[in-house]
């Protein structure tokens, strides 16, 4: 009986999403994003300072394409000069070709799609200040027609996670 007990709560664990925690600005910034999600960069020095995931859709096998999700961090003067980070990275989206802008945007998160080359891409991007510190998530996907529902809402739930945890 305890065996059973035992292999239930590993078979639940290993189903369980893990989360892995990661400082940036020598802690004044922390979040947690999904473990199975590789970091392909970190910059944990300097100013700006960055690190960024892959996230793996098997539909983007042999395109050339990759969903990233990064988390960019800059220190900042003051609330205004957040402001004008946030600003500057609403203008540089929107030079994005083929830019369109998502519905379901809202007062704290950009949402858009365009091309990068030749693929059309979703983005969002959140952003958060803390102590001193801007910060900026930006998830991002190829829009391919083998990517199921299943993965989206997977994608979209990390992403959420993230954006969680960056404004605690």
């Amino acid at each position: 009986m305890l065996a059973r007990i035992t292999l239930a709560l590993f078979c639940a664990a290993a189903g369980a999403s893990h989360a892995a925690d990661y400082k940036l600005n020598d802690g004044v910034i922390g979040f947690s994003a999904p473990s199975d999600w590789p970091v392909i960069m970190q910059m944990t020095e300097g100013n700006p300072q960055v690190v960024a995931f892959q996230v793996k859709d098997p539909a983007d096998t042999g395109t050339g394409e990759a969903s990233r999700v990064s988390v960019t961090t800059r220190k900042l003067d003051d609330a205004q000069a957040f402001q004008d980070f946030v600003n500057s990275s609403i203008e540089k989206a929107k030079q994005t070709p083929g830019y369109e802008h998502d519905s379901g945007s809202d007062g704290s998160s950009l949402r858009y799609s365009g091309l990068n080359v030749k693929t059309r891409y979703q983005y969002r991007e959140s952003y958060f200040y803390r102590n001193g510190v801007g910060v900026q998530l930006r998830c991002m996907h190829p829009v391919l027609k083998g990517t199921t529902s299943t993965w989206l809402s997977s994608f979209d739930k990390g992403c959420d996670e993230i954006a969680a945890s960056l404004g605690k």
